[in-house]
């Protein structure tokens, strides 16, 4: 009998080590990175630049052969790095517009737990409603734009729920076209906007700093840095990681309960 309980212990934990192991293998995927930081080398509507910054972060993960996951960080950096301009020290981060490769040809939006819960932009490449054209002013218009909830449109509105100094939210996209590869769409994006072929702007309200408040403004591009790719395990991995500790500890308590 101890043979035998011994034997389908051992087989219990090869086979949940087999299921982690393929999953991770497998099922696994890598995130491909990069930031764009909209900062002293962004281009600004004011003149000179209010300060306001921030940095949005795309990583992109393949779903399927045809959609790839856009997660973008929206973090407001405002007073957290060097001064600029006139050396903002509060901003409200209301809005983010971008370009989109000609290879996508539509995409779903989700403003997650964040209040970035307006869509704007071409109404042609997603089923969801917008609100109108994502246009910023002196910098033209964009494919695509979030804005936090509130009255007004995208250009200008109700400040109150964006994101502050020193805070940040996450969006996502999920992009669709034939044959769309996560890293492919990673490194034509950082091409795109590093060329100036595609373009993405920030929006601030509620800009105050030494001697100034209530200002706004809008940054166009900035400092782009690849983070290239990060490790993203699949929820099966998850579940293979898990049999094996559930397995690991099925074993301790028997063993401890044979001991006693």
């Amino acid at each position: 009998m101890q043979n035998n309980f011994f034997s389908l212990q051992k087989s219990s934990l090869l086979a949940a080590a087999s299921v982690a192991f393929a999953s991770s293998v497998m099922l696994s995927s890598s995130a491909q990175a990069f930031s764009i930081s909209f900062d002293s080398t962004s281009l600004s509507s004011n003149n000179p630049a209010t300060g306001a910054s921030a940095k949005v972060d795309f990583s992109f993960s393949q779903i399927d052969p045809n959609k790839v996951l856009l997660n973008l960080n929206l973090v407001n950096t405002t007073g957290q790095i060097p001064s600029f301009g006139k050396g903002a020290t509060q901003a409200t981060l209301v809005g983010f517009g971008f370009d989109l490769l000609n290879n996508i040809s539509s995409f779903t939006y989700s403003p997650l737990s964040s209040t970035f819960t307006q869509l704007y932009g071409d109404q042609s490449l997603t089923s969801a409603t917008v609100q109108g054209e994502a246009k910023l002013e002196p910098f033209g218009t964009f494919d695509v734009g979030i804005r936090s909830s509130g009255t007004g449109n995208f250009t200008g509105g109700n400040p109150q729920t964006g994101v502050t100094a020193g805070q940040f939210t996450n969006v996502s996209f999920t992009l669709s076209g034939s044959n769309l590869n996560a890293a492919n769409l990673e490194s034509a994006f950082l091409n795109g906007f590093q060329s100036g072929t595609l373009r993405a702007a920030a929006r601030f309200q509620q800009v105050s700093g030494p001697g100034f408040s209530g200002a706004s403004d809008k940054l166009l591009g900035g400092t782009i840095s690849n983070g290239g790719p990060t490790s993203v395990p699949e929820p099966t991995t998850l579940v293979g990681i898990g049999l094996v500790a559930g397995a690991i500890a099925m074993s301790r308590r028997q063993q401890a309960s044979k001991s006693a």
